[in-house]
């Protein structure tokens, strides 16, 4: 009764796995199975690129909760010059959890044995103390408790370009290396998403020297917003969430709250006022009735996207200035048609608010809509096989997985599994504010330390629990 078993080895997993080594019992077991070999960086911090910086400055960024400033320390080693503002580089943070994880292996040797498997999962079978994996490498592991940490997966290829989704002139992952690959510098391209991706993919087009017209679409035609380059004067916005936390749980209520609460805060930037609403967003959203969800991401979801997840000064900077010059061209609509020619692609686009519709011709669209977090569309076997065996149960907004407040999966009959777990962005079926660092390492850290008490307890039991 001492094995725990993380699949994954992103943000969530690797943070999960830090926390266990630190605080599991004498004579535990962990286990990291992670298909891809590389360990810490997962889709948010695998990127090798200097000009993809973090969205949320380094003083904010430790993956450990109760060590505050284990980031910007980390990067003072490197970088005296770096401060608590500062936006440092995904890459960076990628090489910070690493070490981490070294670290916190080293000082549990000897205390929790620990393994880490490059394998992709097939199947998980529970039994009745635990589960059985089995990897694809026909190897299996018998754990006694498991956590799933499954982080980001690719960006679903909208409807209207399906026809052309295996074709080399669509490129459904932002991420791949396709986009360093281009060899029309002077190529126009559409990014379909106006988001943080975005402006990711155009940092990247422009280090490539890529010099053509940008057209980024979305259906809104909402920019994104800078964090500021200083902070002003701290003010508490206290009273203010206490008093949120009471009011009627609507939509429109908690949004004309929120604006006249801004219109009043003379001595304080709106940043300021959604940065201080962080820790009761969650609380927030499990107060809204369910119909009251359906209208916030229908109505408000995209207006609220691009207020909290701001980018980098630097990076806006670099996006204004390509606006300015007319390299950018932002296009709120929807594609309705596109047609496939010799030497490009041919699009209709039906524009927002009237009904107008525009032909555009550009060399390659680029898929920017963000990762997909509804596991229903997820085209992953593993994911396939815990919703058709009723392992996972997936929330009626189709955001993510149904889990108790302790983490713990629910099944579609509302029971909680005794012996699954999980922790990452698909949290935010239960918790909405469940996409950043700041969260998830509570949460990472909640599901480590709930697992170590309960193997502890287990091994107490069971008289094998050895003096430290």
């Amino acid at each position: 009764m001492n094995t725990l078993v993380i699949i994954g080895a992103g943000f969530s997993g690797t943070v999960a796995a830090i926390e266990f080594l630190r605080t599991a019992p004498d004579g535990s077991k962990l286990i990291i199975v992670n298909r891809s070999g590389q360990m810490a960086k997962g889709l948010a911090y695998g990127t090798n690129s200097p000009i993809h910086l973090l969205n949320v400055p380094a003083g904010n960024m430790t993956a450990i909760v109760n060590e505050p400033d284990s980031y910007l320390k980390y990067c003072q080693l490197y970088d005296k010059s770096v401060t608590a503002s500062s936006f440092t580089p995904r890459r960076l943070y990628g090489e910070y959890l690493e070490s981490l994880l070294k670290d916190a292996e080293f000082s549990a040797k000897g205390r929790v044995r620990f393994k880490q498997v490059c394998a992709n999962v097939k199947h998980i079978s529970g039994r009745a103390n635990g589960a059985t994996i089995e990897l694809d490498n026909k190897e299996e592991i018998f754990a006694d408790h498991v956590i799933l940490a499954l982080g980001h997966f690719p960006p679903l290829t909208p409807f209207a370009l399906r026809k052309i989704q295996n074709k080399h002139r669509y490129i459904p992952d932002p991420w791949s290396k396709s986009i360093s690959q281009l060899h029309d510098s002077d190529a126009p391209i559409l990014l379909v998403g106006g988001g943080l991706t975005a402006l990711d993919v155009i940092s990247s087009l422009k280090k490539n020297n890529h010099t053509g017209k940008i057209f980024m679409l979305s259906r809104r035609g909402l920019l994104p917003l800078p964090h500021r380059s200083s902070r002003d004067a701290m003010v508490s916005h206290n009273s203010f969430r206490e008093e949120l936390v009471l009011q009627a749980p609507t939509t429109l209520n908690y949004f004309r709250q929120i604006r006249k609460y801004i219109n009043t805060c003379n001595d304080s930037n709106w940043r300021d006022v959604v940065a201080a609403l962080r820790p009761i967003t969650s609380q927030l959203w499990m107060r809204l009735p369910e119909k009251e969800r359906d209208r916030f991401l229908r109505h408000v979801q995209p207006y609220w996207d691009v207020h909290r997840h701001r980018v980098a000064p630097s990076t806006y900077a670099m996006f204004e200035e390509a606006l300015k010059e007319n390299k950018i061209s932002p296009i709120a609509g929807r594609i309705k048609l596109v047609d496939e020619r010799a030497n490009d692609l041919n699009l209709t686009i039906s524009l927002r608010g009237n009904h107008q519709e525009i032909s555009l011709n550009v060399k390659y669209v680029i898929n920017c809509t963000g990762p997909n977090s509804n596991p229903k569309l997820i085209d992953e076997h593993l994911i396939k096989s815990l919703i058709s065996e009723d392992l996972i149960s997936i929330d009626k907004h189709e955001l993510g997985i149904n889990v108790t407040n302790d983490l713990a999966v629910i099944d579609s009959t509302g029971k909680a599994s005794t012996w699954l777990t999980y922790v990452g962005p698909m949290l935010k079926a239960k918790f909405w504010e469940a996409t950043a660092v700041p969260e998830l390492r509570v949460y990472a850290s909640m599901a480590a330390a709930r697992v170590s008490a309960l193997i502890s307890n287990n091994m107490s039991k069971n008289g094998k629990c050895r003096s430290r």
